[in-house]
C-alpha cells in the first residue's frame, strides 16, 4: 500500500468463492487475500458453496449463515433458494442470494470504507449497491463479463428486447456510481468504455495463475501409444462441450486417441447422457475434480482443448493459464483474445471456433505435430509467471483499491 493510503474495512460481494473449483472463485479468492495482505480488514459475503454440482454438500447443507476464515479475510455465507435446472433456476437462485446478502448490508454489516463486488452474475451488483449506499462507500466494480454484451453475443438475448433494455440501464447505472471499475481484457476495458465512461475510472486486471498454489511437473510419453486430449472446466454456454463430442464422434474410428472431460456445471448431466446414448466409447467423462487434481490431469494430458463460443472475442478463459503453466499443448477453438495469447506463445494449434471438423483436424495435428509443440509449451511458465502470475496482479489492483480517495 503506498504511503498516503490507509487500511481499509473492505467488504466483497461474490456469487462464488473457494472451495467452489472456478476461475470466478480463484480470481474473487487471490483479490481479497492480497487486500488482505495489504493491511486491510476484508469481509466476503457469499453463499453457501454449491458450484458446479447444483447442491449444498456437508457441512453447508444444514446450515443457514456461517462465519469462516480464509487466512486474514473473513468469509460470511447465506444460505439462499437453490432451485436445480434450466436458466430459470439458476436465476432464482442468483435473485435469492442477492436479496439474502442485501439484507445482511443492511442489519449485519459493520460500517466498510469500501464495496467490491465481482460479477456475474449481474445479480451480486444488488447488495453491492445496497451495502455502498447503506455506508456511504467507495464502490469497486469487477467486471469479469462484460453484459449485457456476452447475451447478445451468444444468443441468449435479444437486441432490443425489454430484458436488455433493462439490464443496460442497470449496468450504467452500476458503472456511474462506481469509483474504479475493473475488464479483465482489453478488450472488455474497450467495451466498458464505449459506454462513455471515463478511461481512468476502467482498470484492466487480467485473469493468470497462482504459483503460490504450486505447479505440477509435466508428466513424458515415455513411449504412451494413446494419445489423450484433455477439457477441464466448467461446462456451460460460453464453452458449448457438444462441438467436442461432435469432433469425438469424427475420431471414434482412431483407437489411438482418447478425449477426456473433467468438470461440472449446467451441461454435465447432458453431455453425460450425450456420452452414453450416443456409445462415444473415446471420451471418458471424469466429472469434478479438485483443482490440484485437474492441474495434475493437465500435466499427464497431451493436449487440452479450449473451446469457446466464436462470438466471445473478449473472454480470455482461465484455462490458458493452466496449460501454460503445467506446458501443456494446447488445441484453441476461440477468437479474439484467447486467440491472440496462442499467437504470443505458440504452444498449440488454432482452429477455426463452432466447427467440429476443424477441432478434430487440429486434434490431429497436435498429435502430429507433438513433440514440436511440448517443446514449445515448456516455455509456457516462463511466460505466464512474467505476463499473468495472478498473485501479483491481484497485489497490484489491492494498492490501488487502497490508494481510494
Amino acid at each position: 500500500m503506498n504511503s498516503n493510503a490507509k487500511p481499509r474495512a473492505i467488504a466483497i460481494f461474490s456469487q462464488f468463492y473457494e472451495p467452489e473449483p472456478c476461475a470466478a472463485s480463484n480470481r474473487v479468492g487471490s483479490l481479497a487475500r492480497g487486500l488482505a495482505k495489504c493491511g486491510n480488514s476484508v469481509t466476503v459475503f457469499t453463499g453457501m458453496p454449491s458450484f458446479p454440482r447444483g447442491s449444498f454438500e456437508p457441512p453447508y447443507d444444514t446450515q443457514r449463515r456461517c462465519v469462516e476464515q480464509d487466512g486474514a479475510v473473513r468469509i460470511v455465507r447465506r444460505r439462499a433458494r437453490l432451485a436445480k435446472g434450466s436458466f430459470g433456476g439458476r436465476f432464482s437462485y442468483w435473485i435469492s442470494l442477492a436479496l439474502v446478502l442485501s439484507w445482511a448490508a443492511i442489519v449485519e454489516m459493520e460500517p466498510v470504507d469500501t464495496v467490491i463486488v465481482s460479477s456475474p452474475p449481474i445479480t451480486m451488483a444488488i447488495p453491492a449497491l445496497v451495502a455502498a449506499w447503506r455506508h456511504r462507500a467507495k464502490l469497486v466494480v469487477d467486471v469479469r463479463d462484460v453484459f449485457p454484451d456476452m447475451g447478445l453475443r451468444l444468443g441468449v438475448w435479444k437486441e432490443g428486447g425489454a430484458l436488455v433494455r433493462a439490464l443496460s440501464g442497470f449496468v450504467s447505472l452500476l458503472y456511474r456510481r462506481a469509483a474504479i471499475i475493473v475488464a479483465v481484457t482489453p478488450t472488455a476495458r474497450a467495451s466498458i468504455l464505449a459506454r462513455g465512461i471515463a478511461p481512468d475510472k476502467v482498470l484492466l486486471a487480467p485473469n493468470g495463475f497462482e504459483f503460490a498454489t504450486g505447479v505440477p511437473a509435466r508428466v513424458p510419453r515415455n513411449g504412451k501409444q494413446t494419445f489423450e486430449v484433455v477439457y477441464a472446466g466448467n461446462m456451460g454456454l460460453a464453452t458449448g462441450l457438444d462441438l467436442i463430442l461432435d469432433a469425438a464422434k469424427l475420431l471414434i474410428g482412431d483407437p489411438s486417441i482418447r478425449i477426456l472431460l473433467a468438470g461440472g456445471g449446467v451441461d454435465a448431466e447432458r453431455l453425460s447422457a450425450r456420452i452414453r446414448d450416443e456409445r462415444l466409447e473415446n471420451v471418458t467423462f471424469l466429472g469434478v475434480l479438485p483443482r490440484l487434481d485437474s492441474l495434475q490431469l493437465l500435466a499427464r494430458a497431451d493436449a487440452t482443448i479450449i473451446p469457446l463460443h466464436g462470438s466471445l472475442v473478449d473472454a480470455l478463459p482461465s484455462k490458458m493459464f493452466d496449460a501454460l503453466a503445467v506446458g501443456c499443448p494446447m488445441v484453441v477453438s476461440a477468437r479474439g483474445e484467447a486467440q491472440r495469447l496462442l499467437a504470443a506463445t505458440q504452444s498449440g494449434v488454432e482452429v477455426a471456433p463452432n466447427d467440429a471438423r476443424a477441432l478434430a483436424d487440429g486434434i490431429l495435428a497436435c498429435r502430429r505435430n507433438a513433440g514440436a509443440l511440448e517443446e514449445r509449451s515448456k516455455a509456457g511458465r516462463a511466460f505466464v509467471r512474467e505476463h499473468y502470475d495472478r498473485e501479483r496482479i491481484m497485489g497490484s489492483l489491492a494498492l490501488q483499491i487502497g490508494a481510494l480517495a
